[in-house]
C-alpha cells in the first residue's frame, strides 16, 4: 500500500494497526517519492535475522580476485566481457 505523509500522519494509527496484523507493508511517499516502509514488528525481526546471516561484507572487501593481475592492462569492458565468459580462459587466452 503506498500513501502519502500527510495520509500516513492522519490514518498512522490505522496503518499500525493494518501492518501489525501482518496484512500488509506501508510505503510512505513524499511528492511521489517513497521514503520509508512501516512494516509490522515481526516482518522486520525476519528481515534483520536474515540481513545479520548475510557474509560479513568487509571480508568480502578484502578478498582479492583472481582477475586482480589484470587490473590496469585490461579495459573495464574486457573484464566485463571476461566475467561473462569463461573469465580466467579468456584472459589467459588474449594476454598471456
Amino acid at each position: 500500500m503506498l500513501v502519502s505523509v500527510v495520509e500516513a500522519k492522519s490514518k498512522f494509527s490505522n496503518l499500525l494497526s493494518l501492518v501489525s496484523m501482518g496484512r500488509d507493508e506501508v510505503v510512505i511517499s513524499k511528492r511521489d517519492k517513497p521514503m520509508a516502509v512501516l512494516v509490522s514488528y515481526e516482518t522486520f525481526l525476519h528481515m534483520k535475522k536474515q540481513i545479520d546471516a548475510k557474509i560479513d561484507l568487509a571480508k568480502v572487501d578484502n578478498a582479492t580476485s583472481s582477475l586482480d593481475k589484470y587490473v590496469g592492462i585490461v579495459s573495464e569492458e574486457e573484464l566485463d566481457y571476461g566475467y561473462k565468459e569463461s573469465r580466467e580462459a579468456y584472459l589467459k587466452d588474449k594476454y598471456l
